[in-house]
């Protein structure tokens, strides 16, 4: 179990990073603020603070990148990876070690921030569903891992700390500002190249599942297994009307965020088992 040794050793270096406690920090402030000013409002349910939540999650994903990009990349620049390595650990460990301990550090700023607004919660709201509230918590963390999983991934793929920056800025930029620009987002490229060029014709489902690629957005679907009263995402290529076939089902998308959180730390580690460390 010696990517157990290495998961507690990142967990512990981790949590003692004042950059990390205030970004923890923040985030606990952030939750709490949403639940204290909801408090205000008539009729004021944790279930539509959850639902907000969800919609901000773009925190989330600057968190877990930041958390984890250099995981990897900075121990290899520094040199103290070779260190890592002398020990009884393998290049698979430390991938996997990295990813648990990161994992962890980033459960727990979770745990002290839905802790925080749960407590609140119960004292300003009218209303806290619990089991709405625990299944949200899940899906919250289940997202961040994906995004732990991601930038541990690059972070194995780089060999500096500058090339780890800048593939994780890449995938932020990718998922989160051209997914949804609509001449250049890969469902208007892949239109223009299908219909334009070759002449084929989809069906709207098909683009709606190269939008649903983009790990935010899938979890925003996903959280219909969540809220079940009310809807946090709304399709861009089909009507709700239509006969939806299972690739786009709400419980599909956790399909999607898993593959998210398992392909790039596979590619990462294959990458890494290869490479010259010098």
């Amino acid at each position: 179990m010696s990517w157990l040794s290495v998961a507690k050793k990142d967990f512990i270096d981790s949590r003692r990073s004042k950059g990390l406690l205030g970004l923890i920090s923040l985030y606990v402030l952030l939750l709490a603020l949403i639940v204290y000013f909801a408090g205000d409002s008539p009729q004021s349910a944790m279930t539509d603070v959850l639902a907000l939540v969800s919609l901000i999650g773009i925190f989330i994903i600057l968190s877990a990148l930041i958390v984890a990009y250099l995981s990897i990349a900075g121990e290899r620049e520094s040199g103290s990876i070779k260190y890592l390595l002398g020990l009884p650990n393998t290049r698979f460990d430390l991938v996997v070690g990295k990813f648990a301990g990161r994992s962890m550090v980033i459960t727990v700023g979770l745990l002290l921030a839905f802790g925080v607004a749960g407590a609140l919660g119960v004292v300003l709201l009218d209303s806290v569903d619990f089991v709405v509230f625990a299944k949200f918590f899940l899906l919250m963390l289940f997202f961040t891992l994906t995004y732990i999983g991601i930038a541990v991934g690059l972070s194995a793929l780089c060999a500096s700390r500058s090339r780890a920056m800048a593939s994780s800025v890449g995938v932020f930029f990718v998922f989160n500002v051209l997914w949804t620009v609509p001449t250049i987002s890969p469902a208007a490229m892949l239109r223009y190249v299908a219909e334009d060029k070759l002449g084929m014709v989809f069906g709207p489902e098909i683009y709606e599942l190269v939008f649903l690629i983009s790990p935010p957005y899938a979890f925003q679907r996903a959280a219909g297994l969540v809220f079940t009263e009310q809807s946090i995402y709304f399709p861009r290529y089909f009507s709700p009307q239509m006969n939806i076939p299972f690739y786009l089902e709400e419980w599909f998308m956790l399909v999607i965020l898993g593959a998210w959180l398992v392909v790039p730390l596979t590619i990462g580690y294959l990458s890494f088992e290869r490479a010259d460390l010098g």
